[in-house]
Formats: structure tokens, sequence, C-alpha cells
């Protein structure tokens, strides 16, 4: 039977299939961005000595969602290690400016692990392997808002404060970073617009339905907002950039 492994801080770590997944494609595993973005990114202090695969779920070919459990040390100690992979993504807070009232562009849309049918939320998606992180904002923003912004329209905003932070940058905003991967990078826009734009936008229906999006839009002042959405990436989004005099 062929062995697998990845390099994780110098060293080649042993990949497996978890005792209770034995039929996973280990090799398509171990050369999936997924799982090779994490091993790069695990620091030195963390002694990593075994992968353990438990589930994989494919988008078309590509890998979109790996889970695995590692056997990690930290200090000499074992330390928990089970990970969602997911990698990373996008989201873009749009502030609308109309007659003097400034609006937030949320989605609504089914999302079925929190149970919500109709979940307030920042336009998002994912990177699919880009680096070009504004690239991916406008994209996702055209598709589920039907705005036509370019990457030149976006404020990076976790770029922003790495540039003044004084300290490692970061890649984004870690939503749950005690079982996942995934980070979220954080974009700006903001526009002026007219009572009839603004009202066209307002109950909207966009997204793909082919990739199973069921989005509607809807427009919420800003002064508002942090009190009916949960949405960790609104609520990131607008402390930064309130603290970077943005908006």
């Amino acid at each position: 039977m062929a062995s697998f492994s990845v390099t994780v801080n110098g060293a080649a770590v042993p990949v497996m299939c978890s005792p209770n997944s034995p039929s996973i494609n280990l090799e398509a595993c171990v050369k999936s961005k997924l799982l090779l973005d994490w091993a790069a990114s695990v620091q030195t202090a963390l002694d990593v000595r075994e992968i353990y695969v438990s589930s994989v779920d494919y988008f078309g070919p590509r890998i979109g969602f790996l889970k695995i459990e590692t056997v990690t040390f930290f200090q000499g100690v074992r330390i928990p290690g089970i990970c969602f992979l997911r990698g990373g993504a996008v989201s873009i807070l749009v502030v609308l400016e109309c007659e003097g009232t400034k609006y937030v562009i949320l989605t609504t849309q089914p999302r079925v692990p929190v149970g919500s049918a109709a979940l307030l939320e920042l336009p998002a998606g994912m990177l699919d392997g880009s680096a070009k992180f504004a690239g991916v904002a406008a994209k996702e923003l055209r598709e589920e808002t039907g705005l036509d912004l370019t990457e030149a329209d976006l404020t990076d905003v976790t770029a922003a404060v790495n540039k003044i932070s004084g300290t490692l940058p970061v890649k984004g905003m870690l939503p749950s970073a005690g079982g996942c991967d995934e980070f979220l990078r954080l974009m700006f826009h903001k526009k002026l617009v007219t009572r009839a734009e603004l009202d066209a936008m307002q109950g909207k229906a966009t997204g793909l339905l082919e990739e199973g999006e069921v989005i509607k839009l809807r427009l919420v002042e800003y002064d508002q907002v942090w009190k009916i959405c949960a949405d960790a990436k609104l609520l990131s989004s607008m402390f930064l950039c309130e603290r970077l005099g943005l908006c």
C-alpha cells in the first residue's frame, strides 16, 4: 500500500485514512491546496506528528472541504487537533448613502448549518484557489448583488489594518479558529445612490441558481444593522472600517 505525507515545518508528516473512513483517496488529499496551505501555515511551536483524513467533499473534480484529525503536541502536551479545512473567502461591506442616510447591502439565503431559511449576512464567496482578493470580491458582489465594481473600487480592509498593526500580517478575520481554518478577507466600498437605485435593490433576487444559491437582497440602515444581524463578517467589517475612518 502506498504511503503519503505532507511537509510541516520541514518534516514529512504521514497522512493516513481515519479508521472509520478507509476508502478516501489520499493521493488527492495530499495534493490538494487545502491541505498544503494548512501545512504551510503551521507555526514551528506546534509539533504535528500524524494526520488522519476522516472526510472529503468534492466541488466537481476539486476538493472543496476536507476534515482531518492531527496528532499535535505543544510544549510536550498533546492538544486538540481536529480541523475542518475549507480555505479562505472574501466578504464585502457595501455602504450606500442616499439623501443623507447610510444603508448596508445584506443578502438573505438559506443556511442549513445554523438552521436558518433566510440568514442575514454580508455578500461573500470562497477564494477557490485565487490570491486576488479584490478580484474575487468584485466577482462575488456582481453575482450576489448585481453591482458591477472593479478591483480598484474596493478597499482591502485587512491589508489596511496589516499596514498599521506593527505585528505579523494576518490573512483575514478568523470566524471559528477552534475547529476551522477559514479566514475572511474583508473588503469595503462606499457609494452615493439615488432613491430609485436604492428601491430597485431592495428585495431583488440574485445568486447563481445552478450553484444552489437562493439569494435576496435586503438594505438596512447602517446605524441599525448591528442590532439585527449577527454575521461575524458584518460586525468585524463595521468595527474595523469605523476604526480606520472609512465609514
